[in-house]
Formats: structure tokens, C-alpha cells, sequence
């Protein structure tokens, strides 16, 4: 006798729509917290709402009548990683008067973030990452010290919003076609890079070197759903050339920053290496889009901690966890195989890139140590093989 399966009542009714509005929800009781309480409470909230984006994509939830679905294939598990960086966020948040309104609005972003990432087309996509722009450049102005820095990721924000919606109303038009789809293509890609911090873009999104939590998360809560939309785009070629933009200006940034700065510029590197990823497209290139944003979304809420005085993860820049087994070298030669199948004349520039914003702190001077090197010997004996490969 055949045991029927048993399916889960809460599944498609109701649990993409919690998952979705969770966030929203918890922004009203942080603010009704007291301030002795407000910590813990973000803390728990944040966990929940990880826990039911989680669920969600186990269970492949959609929100029926509504343009929310758990991404397709290895790009759902882009869903939860906001709600992941808002849970380690919380974990160091300070929620004293002056930042108490700007920990509030960090729930809102991680939940825009969720949001604009289970968005199914690009028109809805491309609003709801405006959405999460406008609330990144308000999170950040209202925190003292910041309203400079929060005003020109507004107007920066503003500015690649404008390009990305009539981007993706010319190619959600039923009768674009030929030039107009591929204009539509462009002003996409263009758009939704400069909302990311995405080539020149990139130094706006990255200025404050001892930021403050808003302004850490804005690249994280940015870069997520950006690139789940821009890995299904048409314009793989535009998404590959912003990509290689901003690896190359976090590496060569990376080598002459001061040491409060190196840990933002190491997550701008991921997140170039993630749109390099994304454009070689494939299995293997979103898989390596996949394992970069999820270092993204567990390194970015460290990356403030960083500076004089302080020990933590960042010490020495990015070179540690660029090596294995740490999540960001498994990106990397994963996106680094996509390269190989796709166009192997850009696998040498996105490995270069890597080894040069990737020194090893040795004896008080940032040069390569024996671990670099060995590194680099690894990168350039697979280089050959890929683009031997890659040329038959």
C-alpha cells in the first residue's frame, strides 16, 4: 500500500507572502520596542524572517496573482541572503538613540532586498530595486554624520533607475524587437550596474571607509537581487564588461588603502567577480554567482568592524579568504571554469584582477607571501587548461 504524500497547507498560500512582508512587520515592532530591549528584539526578528525565506525556497513557495516566486534553480538560494545579512547585522548593531532609526530602516532594506529578488520579470524587478536604492540612501542619511554620504546615493541611485526602467518596459513590450530589445538590454544593464555599484559606479557605493551599518549593508542589499535579474538579462556581454570595471578597481584600490577601507573593497571585489559570474552565464556561472553573494552577504556585515584599534575578520584585506576552502575561492573557480566555456580571453584579466588585489601581510609590509604565491601558481597552471579547452 502506497503512503500519499503529505504536502504542507502553509507552502503556497501563505508562506512566500510572510517571508515577504516579515521584515516590513518587524520595522513596526522594533520601533515600539524600548531601547533596553531593542537589540535582542532585532536579533530575534531577523532570525524568523531568515527562517521563513529558508523555508520558502525549500519549498519552491510562489505568491499567487503577484509577480513573487522563488527564483529558478541554483538563483533561489539568492533569496534569504539579505535577511542573512541583516541577522549578522544585528548581531554587533548599535542601538543607541542617535542609530535607533537607522536599525529600524535596515529591517525595511533587507526586506526591499527579499522583495525585489523574488521579482519574476524585470519591469517589477527594476522598480523594486529602486525601491531598496531609495531606502539604502534614507537608512544612511538619517544616521548622524552620514546625511552627505546618503545624499549622493540618492542622487547616484536616482540616476541608474532612470535608465533601468524604460530598459525593462522596452523589453517587457510585446512588440520589442531587434534594436529596441537590445536598447532595452543596454539601459537595463546600465541602470540596475549603477543601483549596485557596479564599474565607475563602484568608488560612490564604497566611499565610507569606518561606515555605518546602512552604508555597510547598501552594496550587499544592492548586488543581490541586481544580479539575480541580470543573470537571466539578455546583455551578458554589458554585465561581463561592469564586472571586470570593478574587479579591476577594487584590486588596484585594495593595494594602497588604509586598513579601515579594505574590507568594504573586498566585498566590491566579490561583488565584480559575482557579475563576472553572472555574465559568463551557464551552470557553472551561476553557481559561482551563488557562492559569491553568499560570501557577499556573510562578509559585508563585518566589513564596518574593520579599522585602528580593531581586531576581526579583516585583518590583512581579502588575502586570507581568497583561499580555499573559504567560500569566495570556490566562486571564483567556478566562474572561472564558465569563463573557460564561454570566452577564454577573459579568464587571464579576472584571475590577474584577484591575485593583485589579493596581497599577504608579510612582516609588517602588504606583499605576497609563500601562500600567494603558491596561489597564483594554482590560478595560472588552471588558466592554461581552461583556455586550452576553451579554444578547441
Amino acid at each position: 500500500m502506497s503512503i500519499p504524500p503529505v504536502s504542507l497547507p502553509v507552502s503556497l498560500p501563505v508562506l512566500m507572502p510572510l517571508a515577504l512582508c516579515w521584515p516590513f512587520l518587524s520595522m513596526g515592532v522594533l520601533a515600539a520596542c524600548s531601547p533596553a530591549s531593542a537589540r535582542a528584539a532585532g536579533m530575534g526578528l531577523s532570525a524568523v524572517g531568515l527562517g521563513l525565506a529558508a523555508l520558502a525556497v525549500a519549498l519552491r513557495s510562489v505568491w499567487p496573482a503577484t509577480p513573487f516566486a522563488v527564483p529558478p534553480g541554483a538563483l533561489g538560494l539568492l533569496l534569504p541572503l539579505p535577511l542573512l545579512a541583516l541577522f549578522l547585522a544585528c548581531l554587533s548593531a548599535d542601538m543607541a538613540p542617535g542609530r535607533r532609526g537607522a536599525g529600524v530602516l535596515m529591517h525595511g532594506l533587507a526586506g526591499g532586498a527579499a522583495v525585489a529578488t523574488a521579482c519574476a520579470d524585470p519591469l517589477s524587478g527594476a522598480v523594486a530595486v529602486g525601491g531598496v536604492a531609495m531606502l539604502v540612501a534614507l537608512a544612511t542619511a538619517v544616521t548622524r554624520g552620514a546625511a552627505r554620504a546618503g545624499w549622493d546615493l540618492f542622487r547616484l541611485s536616482l540616476s541608474g533607475i532612470l535608465l533601468a526602467v524604460p530598459g525593462a518596459a522596452l523589453l517587457a513590450a510585446s512588440d520589442a524587437a531587434g534594436r529596441l530589445e537590445g536598447l532595452g538590454g543596454l539601459l537595463l544593464t546600465v541602470g540596475l550596474g549603477t543601483v549596485a555599484g557596479l564599474g565607475p559606479a563602484a568608488p560612490v557605493v564604497l566611499a565610507a571607509g569606518d561606515a555605518v551599518a546602512p552604508m555597510a549593508l547598501a552594496p550587499v542589499m544592492t548586488a543581490i537581487p541586481v544580479l539575480r535579474h541580470l543573470a537571466q538579462g539578455q546583455d551578458r556581454i554589458g554585465v561581463m564588461a561592469l564586472g571586470l570595471v570593478t574587479l579591476w578597481l577594487m584590486a588596484l584600490s585594495i593595494r594602497v588603502a588604509p586598513p579601515e577601507r579594505r574590507g568594504r573593497l573586498s566585498v566590491g571585489l566579490m561583488i565584480g567577480l559575482a557579475a563576472v559570474a553572472a555574465g559568463a552565464g551557464g551552470g557553472a556561472g551561476q553557481a559561482g554567482l551563488v557562492a559569491l553573494l553568499l560570501s557577499v552577504a556573510l562578509m559585508g556585515p563585518l566589513a564596518r568592524q574593520a579599522g585602528p584599534g580593531r581586531r576581526g575578520p579583516w585583518e590583512g584585506g581579502i588575502a586570507p579568504l581568497i583561499h580555499s576552502p573559504f567560500l569566495p575561492f570556490g566562486g571564483l573557480v567556478l566562474t572561472l571554469v564558465a569563463l573557460g566555456d564561454a570566452a577564454p580571453i577573459l579568464v587571464l584579466p579576472v584571475a590577474v584582477g584577484v591575485v593583485v588585489g589579493s596581497p599577504l601581510p608579510v612582516g609588517g609590509a602588504v606583499r605576497m607571501g609563500w601562500l600567494g604565491r603558491g596561489v597564483t601558481a594554482m590560478l595560472l597552471g588552471g588558466l592554461v587548461v581552461l583556455v586550452l579547452r576553451g579554444w578547441r
